[in-house]
């Protein structure tokens, strides 16, 4: 269970020893900076209450490795703000970092590897792939290469080598690959 019960448009992060799940919002109005930890090897307790984000944030992206976990995007008015949660350290509240390249960007996905983070797409029908670069990471976010048209409320996901981007609105069936090597 999470600490805050009814949060939806909330974004999740982790290691292979946690997971955390970050944002959202419980009514259409009200947005939340609510952090919480789940451990994998005790799964069937609460999650736990951990440092909150700098600000309220919902329909955001997350990506991360395993020392860090990065949120970037949403609403209300964070729409180009990248934050971190360090997992060695995760009481304390979230640090700002960079920026992605695309102000007011929400509805986005996001995947990476053990160097970069890739954030993807995103309303208003964007297909633009800004890249966090985690020895780095308080300069703006850089564009690579764009998806192959604007998508929203998609999904993503991705290994050492490949990001992949998935499905979003306008009723997209397309998958993207991004080849991190190029």
């Amino acid at each position: 269970n999470l600490t805050t019960p009814g949060r939806e448009n909330l974004k999740a992060v982790g290691n292979a020893n946690f997971g955390y799940f970050a944002g959202g919002q419980d009514s259409p109005a009200t947005y939340r900076s609510d952090v919480d930890r789940i451990d994998y090897s005790s799964d069937t307790s609460t999650a736990l209450d951990k440092g909150p984000l700098t600000g309220n944030r919902a329909e955001h992206s997350a990506t991360g490795n395993q020392n860090f976990g990065y949120f970037a995007g949403g609403l209300p008015g964070v729409g180009s703000k990248i934050e971190r949660i360090d997992y060695s350290d995760d009481t304390v509240t979230a640090l700002s970092k960079g920026f992605i390249s695309t102000p007011s960007r929400i509805r986005l996905a996001a995947t990476g590897n053990a160097n970069f983070g890739y954030i993807g797409g995103g309303d208003p029908g964007l297909s633009i792939v800004d890249r966090i670069d985690y020895s780095n990471d308080t300069a703006t976010a850089s564009p690579k290469g764009p998806l192959s048209a604007g998508k929203s409320y998609l999904s993503a996901t991705g290994n050492q080598n490949f990001g992949y981007w998935m499905g979003g609105s306008p009723n997209a069936s397309t998958i993207d690959r991004l080849d991190y090597s190029n």
